[in-house]
């Protein structure tokens, strides 16, 4: 399993694609910082399951995706002025036996202490271990700690 959030995208540049069909798309560069609409494209997707319809996201960066790859399911977009289409910003792939959550949200400290930010990685990271049900909730034993 595996979880790429925000500028893992854009770690490696080889001379290979290997690297964006693992993460599950291909982006080379993000636009300008502004707060954005981000749409739940997929609201049936366990990891989509209480995330809302739209979250209005503070100053962020949109990245450009140029490639989703065929393996991937997109979860989340938000409309870019400057490419003039809906950017992929949140999404799962498989890439072989691996599943693999990603994200390009998160570059600013307040996005990332967001409420709606934190629950969609933890799902994330409970879909990319399968630890994670249909239903969107944690499967026995991977949950909150009960209170003491």
């Amino acid at each position: 399993p595996a979880v790429v959030i925000h500028c893992a995208m854009h770690c490696y540049r080889a001379p290979t694609n290997e690297w964006f069909k693992f993460c599950g798309v291909t982006s080379h560069r993000h636009g300008s910082h502004f707060a954005y609409p981000l749409k739940n494209v997929n609201p049936l997707h366990p990891v989509m399951k209480g995330f809302p319809e739209i979250w209005q996201t503070p100053k962020e960066e949109l990245y450009h995706v140029a490639t989703v790859w065929p393996n991937t399911i997109p979860l989340g977009s938000g409309y870019s002025p400057e490419t003039k289409k809906d950017e992929v910003c949140i999404w799962v792939n498989t890439y072989g036996q691996g599943r693999v959550f990603g994200t390009t949200v998160g570059h600013y400290n307040q996005t990332m202490q967001a409420p709606e930010f934190m629950d969609v990685l933890a799902r994330g990271l409970l879909w990319a271990c399968d630890k994670l049900g249909e239903d969107g909730k944690p499967l026995p034993g991977y949950g909150p700690k009960p209170a003491k």
